[in-house]
């Protein structure tokens, strides 16, 4: 029998077999080996997407307001060019990829380099785990009407966070030319039964001078003419050495009783100097050769004044006085009678029950009336046109009340008078519960 050889013996298959599985276990490990690699790798690139963007300070824009889209602050009126009667400058930052706490702050500095005002550590925090995308902060410097209106210039705000300057900002604060003059184009409904009374006393005989009581009354007969549709040959005028006590008198006890109607409203302005009487306390008009001295004699006493008036045969009278009754001089600092102290003086209120006469005064008991430097006129007189033109419509219907020009003059002449260290609170009489809504003026703004 022939033996056929396979071509190995035992040893040597058992052998072979043992390279074999060798092998395949190499390829074991080198294919674990290749796909720990894999895995790894994506891991470090999934953790690197993860990873939030770094912070970026994108800006800060300076606009006249701001408004709001996707949640966002935005500009509205971007600029580099403010006006003083601008009602503020807003410096709005642009902050991107956010988290955590911080501290914003806004210094703002006058055209002389001093500082204004600074918002000091403002916080700003934003979630630890989460970073915010955009975030758009805000901080706003008032103008209009404010004390920052008084530095007109070239001002800079400088912007900080977590006490690091991002940048600063400058901008040009332009003094507003304010005109109260009216336009010739107003055309306003004519009122041809209405008369008006205005009476500005600038010099005076024997006391001290009244700034821009002049001017006051003249603009105030454009104002009667234009808004109030008084007929200009309606509207008796005394200037100055034209408004004796005589003259004063003498046209509402007689000639405008003569002239008036049931239907007639009488407007009457009175820019001019005030006194009490020393002993009694009596408040007077003083005429343009009124003496305080004498003021019993050569004064009008305010309450026979409003007597004479209620006397009239006619629907109503407003009355507005810019002046005041305290003893010191309107529009001045010093005393109308010399040697006198205005602790010393007590001035007695004249209050009006009837709803005929509606008077609004500059000031109340014991205050002084004061001038208006910056837009000469008087302080009282320059709000009170400026709220009858339009500027008093406080529920916009186009229409303006005594209600709301009481409330406007108040409010206006009340904090500018204490911005200038002369406090000046203007009254009303009757008082405002005893009287109807009643809509003098077209609002013409």
């Amino acid at each position: 029998m022939r033996v056929v050889s396979l071509g190995c013996s035992y040893s040597d298959f058992t052998y072979n077999f043992r390279k074999v599985r060798l092998a395949m276990d190499k390829l074991k490990v080198c294919l674990l080996i290749s796909l720990t690699l894999v895995f790894v790798s994506a891991c470090s690139k999934n953790r690197e997407v993860m990873k939030k963007p770094p912070f970026k300070y994108a800006g800060t824009t300076l606009t006249k307001a701001v408004g709001k889209e996707g949640g966002l602050c935005v500009p509205k009126g971007a600029s580099e060019s403010f006006s003083t009667s601008d009602k503020e400058v807003v410096a709005l930052l642009n902050l991107k990829n956010i988290s955590g706490k911080h501290k914003l702050r806004w210094d703002w500095y006058t055209p002389s380099g001093n500082l204004y005002y600074s918002t000091k550590s403002f916080p700003f925090k934003t979630s630890r785990k989460k970073y915010v995308k955009e975030a758009t902060p805000w901080h706003k410097l008032s103008i209009k009407d404010e004390k920052a209106a008084e530095h007109p210039g070239k001002w800079m705000v400088k912007v900080f966070l977590d006490d690091e300057l991002m940048e600063s900002k400058f901008f040009v604060l332009d003094e507003f030319q304010d005109s109260i003059a009216l336009s010739d184009d107003i055309a306003t409904r004519p009122f041809p039964k209405d008369w008006g009374f205005i009476i500005g006393i600038e010099d005076y005989a024997h006391l001290p001078n009244v700034e821009y009581a002049r001017k006051d009354a003249l603009i105030m007969k454009d104002y009667f003419i234009k808004v109030f549709g008084i007929p200009e040959e309606n509207i008796i005028t005394l200037i100055d050495s034209d408004a004796t006590k005589s003259r004063i008198e003498g046209f509402i006890k007689q000639y405008i009783p003569a002239n008036v109607t049931k239907s007639t409203t009488l407007y009457v302005y009175f820019a001019g100097h005030g006194a009490p009487d020393m002993t009694k306390g009596d408040p007077y008009l003083v005429p343009h050769d009124g003496d305080t001295r004498f003021i019993e004699q050569t004064g009008y006493k305010l309450k026979q004044f409003y007597n004479d008036l209620n006397k009239l045969n006619i629907q109503r009278s407003y009355v507005f006085l810019d002046s005041c009754f305290s003893g010191v001089a309107s529009r001045a600092a010093e005393m109308l009678s010399k040697g006198t102290r205005p602790a010393l003086l007590h001035t007695k209120e004249v209050k009006l029950k009837t709803s005929k006469i509606v008077s609004l005064s500059a000031s109340s008991k014991g205050q002084v009336s004061n001038s208006y430097e910056k837009k000469q006129h008087g302080l009282f007189t320059y709000y009170l046109l400026k709220g009858i033109s339009g500027e008093a419509d406080a529920d916009d219907d186009r229409w303006v009340s005594i209600q709301e020009i009481f409330g406007y003059v108040k409010q206006h002449v009340t904090r500018v008078s204490r911005r200038i260290g002369a406090e000046q609170v203007p009254s009303i009489t009757p008082s405002l519960t005893k009287l109807k809504d009643i809509s003098i003026s077209r609002a013409l703004k």
